[in-house]
């Protein structure tokens, strides 16, 4: 009964925390109407809520080992609920913007503390299980999400974030019956200097390529920050490799699983990213599909994803994580280079399709991924491995998205110049960023390969007696 409420408690904040991470994906242009602005102006509301994200997820560790997963849980529940109604009582876009902002900053400590839950609190037998009910309602959020806030802003837009309030009450109440209040006073000292150079390499580098596509990548903005961001990313390195204690442990890339895995698992994301990201924009600008329809026509690949997260957490320990990756891969490659060849005749049914193909290879493929890499860390570095991998899931999501616009852009004004029909330059562009997605998809061939069998996964867990922690 306890493991049942631990699940139903993570499952849910996980769900609520997605869903709020996707919900303006299609509706944001919405808002340009509704508060009389400008889409410059509107896209703070994912940009700042994407910084946000990406800068706290570095101190989930360290707040995890101060004051107790289960404490790091329920506040970031409530702390959700609350900005979500500050976010619903928003009077003009300054205010919706501020208050996302701090939204962004409970939604990206509810990811990992979730994923830490999972394995510090549920027996190792149940790993496979939980995994794969808390990756399929991380997916849940993106499938629902279009189609619940491009129904809801036309209705009634505050309801967008007040609609995840019961929820969020649901999980809070099972995280206070179930979860164990436990702090290891062993893991407390705060490493200031290594917070500077990870916060402020984050946000250079992910307000640089956020801005990538308006500045241009040799203006002197662009320049200042990658050098800035650069600086402070090497001396958080350097500390990181250095210090007993550091912010981060950069010393689990030590083991292989691990690292391979996190590897594979941006660059998965990064290819979720993008269909999320261009998909609904092609479907919109081309098609000229109301937000509402394309949530709807995006529903059932998205619930494919899911399904798909299930099957490969039931067969996770029969067949092994390499053959999911590789088969989740194989989908996802297809998919994609099929998406560059899109042209504006092609039909939404026929976009329907080949996202569902995407979505069907990340279920199987992202699962069995993330599930490899926690499974080789021991349970007393669970919370740093969460940490560190949904950092570098958050900052390669965010960057990932501003080089492919960036590069999207810049292929739209070279196209621009040989049509004179601007949705041919459009599509075209979209084209070329799938190639590059699919380019960079295929690099995750050769480390699902490294990849040991499933025997061997217990081996790597050899390696952490190398990482020395206090206590």
């Amino acid at each position: 009964m306890k493991h049942s409420f631990i699940l139903t408690a993570i499952v849910i904040g996980s769900f609520i925390s997605i869903y709020q991470s996707v919900s303006l994906n299609v509706s944001l242009p919405g808002f340009i109407t509704i508060f009389q602005t400008d889409l410059a102006t509107v896209q703070w509301l994912m940009t700042g809520f994407t910084l946000a994200t990406g800068m706290i997820a570095p101190l989930c560790g360290y707040l995890g080992n101060r004051f107790g997963t289960c404490e790091l849980f329920l506040f970031s529940i409530t702390g959700l609920m609350i900005s979500s109604i500050l976010c619903a009582s928003a009077w003009n876009i300054g205010s919706l913007i501020v208050f996302r902002i701090i939204q962004g900053v409970f939604c990206g400590v509810i990811q990992p503390v979730t994923l830490t839950v999972i394995y510090q609190m549920l027996p190792e037998h149940k790993h496979s299980m939980a995994l794969g009910l808390w990756s399929a309602s991380s997916v849940l959020g993106p499938a629902l999400a279009p189609t619940i806030s491009g129904w809801l802003q036309v209705w009634n837009w505050p309801l967008i974030f007040l609609v995840i309030i019961p929820f969020g009450l649901t999980a809070l109440i099972f995280g206070w019956i179930s979860l164990e209040r436990k702090i290891d006073s062993s893991k407390v000292s705060f490493d200031g200097k290594g917070m500077i150079g990870i916060l402020f390499s984050s946000l250079t580098l992910l307000v640089l390529f956020s801005n990538l596509h308006e500045w241009g990548i040799l203006s002197g903005k662009s320049i200042v920050c990658l050098i800035t961001g650069f600086i402070f990313l090497v001396h958080f390195i350097w500390r990181g490799i250095r210090v007993k204690e550091p912010l981060l442990e950069l010393r689990l890339f030590t083991n292989k699983i691990f690292a391979l895995s996190t590897a594979i698992s941006v660059i998965l994301i990064s290819s979720l990213f993008t269909g999320i990201y261009f998909i609904p924009l092609y479907l919109l600008e081309i098609h000229q599909m109301t937000a509402a329809e394309v949530g709807i026509l995006l529903l059932p690949p998205a619930l494919s994803m899911a399904v798909a997260t299930t099957v490969s957490s039931k067969y996770y320990e029969k067949v092994g994580p390499k053959l999911l990756i590789l088969t989740g891969t194989l989908f996802l490659l297809i998919a994609t280079w099929k998406f560059s060849q899109l042209t504006i005749e092609s039909a939404p049914a026929t976009v329907m399709l080949w996202m569902t193909f995407r979505y069907i290879g990340l279920g199987l493929s992202m699962n069995a991924t993330i599930n490899i890499g926690m499974n080789a860390v021991p349970t007393n570095l669970a919370g740093d491995a969460a940490s560190l991998l949904n950092w570098a899931r958050q900052i390669t999501g965010a960057m990932s998205i501003g080089m492919f616009t960036s590069f999207f852009y810049t292929r739209i004004a070279l196209y621009e110049t040989e049509h004179t029909i601007s949705s041919v330059a459009y599509v075209k562009g979209l084209n070329d960023v799938f190639i590059a997605a699919t380019i960079l998809t295929c690099l995750s061939i050769p480390f699902s390969l490294l990849l040991y069998r499933k025997k061997d996964i217990q081996k790597g867990k050899m390696i952490e007696a190398d990482i020395q922690k206090s206590g």
